[in-house]
């Protein structure tokens, strides 16, 4: 199953994907016909097992039907409690970072928070800041939790999963270095990957059936038309089940929560020259199983 949001920003409605992705079936209008409540997609996640195939087969007989191209989609999730960033995730990306081959990679997964206001749908405008000059993209398999919790297992890990979908974990990485030559005391990742705009997800959130083994799909990226991102998810340094066992042993999560799990190699700051982004340029990303995001790049107008 493909779950979207549609509508206007801060406004969107959960939907099912259907008809080869050509249009969307409500849920809401589906739930209250079932003697449900309208639930948002944060509930309908933490309930998914429960209400996965009442929805199924309701959408067989589904009349109202809206067509993907009419309405704007938004993030899947787009008012997750919490978006957590695994950091240095694939030996690729760790070693262009380094700049050698099989640079040492951390020991246990890097915590690193984005603000969950900024969520963007995958067509939406991702603004790059004022302050910045060095804004980059990063192609990642977003991991959406599904039923909360403290202290998992890697053995039990899957069973918190509701799904996975396309993520860019936007960072400035002029705003993350900055002050780096002084000390490594003053980096500041999280002022970089929390920029307004910063975190675009979509253009669905597949149910875990539907991609059996996420560590074996292929992560792809173009800027304007450029390949600059292509490599596999089997690249994980800690795997989703590790990340979630790891994270969940300092915090508890929630449904709707979100883990970035990790980039692979052809960042925009590791280009020969870097290659940054700015307004105009477009973003597409695809990853085996997810679909396709398409995102423009807009400057911000600071008055």
């Amino acid at each position: 199953m493909k779950i979207v949001s549609f509508g206007p920003a801060y406004a969107e409605q959960p939907g099912v994907l259907v008809n080869d992705e050509k249009h969307i079936v409500p849920l809401v209008p589906l739930l209250l016909r079932a003697g449900l409540p309208a639930l948002d997609t944060n509930a309908i996640l933490a309930f998914l097992p429960t209400l996965q195939p009442l929805i199924e087969e309701a959408v067989k007989d589904a009349v109202q039907l809206i067509e993907v191209d009419s309405t704007r989609l938004g993030a899947p999730v787009p008012h997750p409690e919490k978006i957590i960033v695994a950091g240095g995730n694939y030996q690729s990306h760790v070693d262009e970072a380094a700049g050698r081959k099989n640079a040492p990679s951390p020991s246990e997964p890097l915590l690193i928070f984005k603000p969950s206001n900024t969520v963007i749908g995958p067509k939406d405008a991702l603004v790059r800041p004022a302050a910045s000059e060095q804004l980059d993209y990063e192609t990642e398999i977003a991991v959406v939790i599904g039923r909360g919790g403290r202290n998992i297992s890697r053995a039990d890990a899957y069973d918190h999963i509701a799904g996975y979908m396309i993520g860019n974990d936007v960072t400035a990485r002029d705003m993350a270095f900055k002050d780096i030559a002084l000390s490594p005391l003053f980096s500041q990742i999280t002022k970089a990957k929390g920029i307004p705009t910063g975190a675009p997800f979509g253009p669905w959130l597949a149910t875990k059936e539907e991609i059996p083994d996420p560590h074996n799909l292929m992560l792809r990226c173009w800027v304007n038309g450029e390949l600059r991102q292509e490599g596999s998810s089997s690249e994980m340094i800690v795997d989703i089940p590790g990340l979630i066992e790891d994270f969940s042993k300092v915090l508890e999560f929630s449904p709707g929560d979100i883990i970035f799990t990790g980039t692979t190699t052809g960042c925009g700051a590791f280009q020969d020259p870097p290659k940054f982004l700015f307004a105009g340029d477009v973003v597409r990303m695809e990853i085996t199983g997810l679909g396709v995001m398409e995102t423009p790049i807009a400057d911000e107008v600071v008055r």
